[in-house]
């Protein structure tokens, strides 16, 4: 009981600041530059699931930070997110996403699992597991799902919208 009460005020508080966020950078306007990461373990695929939205599954992923290479932030939030250390194969695209008055650049890398997803330690990511590539789980967001349908369909060098 304790356990389940613990995590929807995570959830909650995920939400709050979800909320907050898009309130902010819809008044802020600004170009974002974001991360993926397409994970490989055999024929699974890493998937993190987020604690709020209408598809909560998704590829891992983030912000880049100020004077970080855009592999090692991607290197970053797959291990922050999941715990799994990966190691670089390359990269798959850039794409770009357009919501409300910012945009979202994101580069998608493939890599390579070195390990086991482990417990969460993040208010933002309730979940992290592989999955077949071919039985996605129910609730994974479009952009992710299009992502590994071209990595499957062996697209590279891509330039779309997410």
């Amino acid at each position: 009981m304790q356990q389940r009460l613990a995590n929807a005020a995570l959830t909650l508080l995920y939400r709050i600041a979800h909320a907050a966020r898009d309130l902010l950078w819809s008044v802020a306007r600004p170009s974002l530059l974001g991360v993926r990461a397409l994970v490989l373990h055999d024929n699974e695929v890493l998937l993190v699931r987020h604690r709020g939205g209408a598809t909560p599954w998704g590829l891992p992923g983030g912000a880049v930070d100020p004077h970080e290479r855009l592999e090692e932030a991607a290197r970053r939030e797959v291990y922050e997110e999941s715990g799994v250390p990966a190691e670089f194969q390359r990269v798959l695209g850039v794409y770009d996403a357009f919501r409300f008055t910012f945009v979202n650049y994101i580069i998608v890398f493939v890599f390579k699992a070195q390990g086991n997803p482990a417990a969460p330690r993040s208010v933002e990511i309730a979940d992290a597991r592989f999955f077949p590539l071919d039985a996605l789980p129910e609730g994974i967001d479009p952009g992710s799902r299009r992502r590994i349908e071209e990595y499957r369909s062996g697209a590279a060098g891509i330039s779309a919208l997410w």
